[in-house]
């Protein structure tokens, strides 16, 4: 997923520029967007021990203690990349759209199910693959509809069953989420980036 996301946020970002509009010390507002105009601009507030990145339809705060600059957190911790695991335990604000239902969990899961069973329940890959998997009766692109694709399923005595969330989950993190952890690695480098050829 972490490439996928990758190759989004190039894609929507390609002509962004950064336009620092404060800077004072651990106090800064950046705004990095397409001069041309974009759907997908974002902001990047800082102070210290917190950083806030604005987006689009969503926004994401985070907050470390001792750590004062938060720019040193992610740029330590990123690994070459986005560390969403560990990032998302720094998240004070928009904590409810760091995960999401994913469509692609949920068809491992039923495909899973359905080779587990295929020897007692002869036919039962195909079935799953006919009546969930590949049918244009049910879109699995949200929980209440898989689960819909689920209750409707009919393959003599083989039952499947949605597991409960402790049990297993559908989550994973959500692309705005995935979206702003590499906006603020990028947004990170190109302020870097700024500073260094004014120092050259």
């Amino acid at each position: 997923m972490s490439t996928e996301s990758a190759a989004r946020f190039a894609a929507e970002t390609p002509n962004h520029a950064m336009t620092i509009l404060h800077k004072d010390g651990l106090y800064r507002h950046l705004v990095f967007t397409d001069p041309a105009g974009s759907f997908y601009r974002f902001d990047l507030v800082t102070w210290p021990n917190n950083l806030m990145l604005r987006g689009d339809g969503f926004s994401f705060a985070f907050s470390v203690y001792p750590t004062a600059d938060l720019f040193d957190l992610f740029k330590r911790s990123n690994h070459d990349g986005i560390n969403p695991g560990y990032w998302k335990e720094k998240v004070t604000a928009g904590r409810g759209d760091v995960k999401a239902w994913s469509e692609d969990l949920f068809r491992a899961w039923v495909s899973e199910e359905a080779v587990a069973n295929e020897t007692r329940f002869p036919g039962a890959v195909e079935a799953v693959s006919k009546q969930i998997l590949h049918s244009d009766d049910h879109s699995l692109e949200y929980r209440g509809t898989a689960e819909y694709a689920v209750a409707s399923f009919d393959h003599g005595d083989f039952r499947l069953r949605i597991p409960d969330e402790w049990e297993q989950s559908f989550d994973d993190f959500s692309w705005e989420f995935l979206f702003a952890c590499h906006a603020i690695v990028w947004g990170i480098a190109q302020y870097d980036a700024a500073r260094k050829a004014v120092t050259v």
